[in-house]
């Protein structure tokens, strides 16, 4: 007969997955490219959240320029940046 597998989490483990090099670099690539193809005035920043319980790094691409807030809100330029809008 097999002995059954139990599984025991870590208590920090998402916490260190989540702020793992490799997981910051996703994501701030991945931020990078969406400023990128949304154009210019559009810039990214990125941070940790609050560890409740185990803190999600996380990143926003915003309009940083009056221009491109206008161009943001008459294209939906960040969604399409995203690929969430047609052309």
């Amino acid at each position: 007969m097999m002995a059954k597998a139990k599984f025991v989490p870590k208590p920090n483990a998402f916490y260190e997955l989540r702020h793992s090099p490799q997981v910051r670099s996703l994501v701030d690539s991945t931020a990078a490219q969406i400023a990128s193809r949304a154009g210019d005035g559009f810039e990214w920043s990125s941070r940790q959240g609050a560890r409740n319980p185990s803190g999600r790094w996380r990143a926003i691409v915003y309009p940083a320029t009056f221009s491109a807030r206008a161009k943001n809100a008459r294209d939906n330029t960040l969604v399409r940046a995203m690929g969430g809008g047609s052309g």
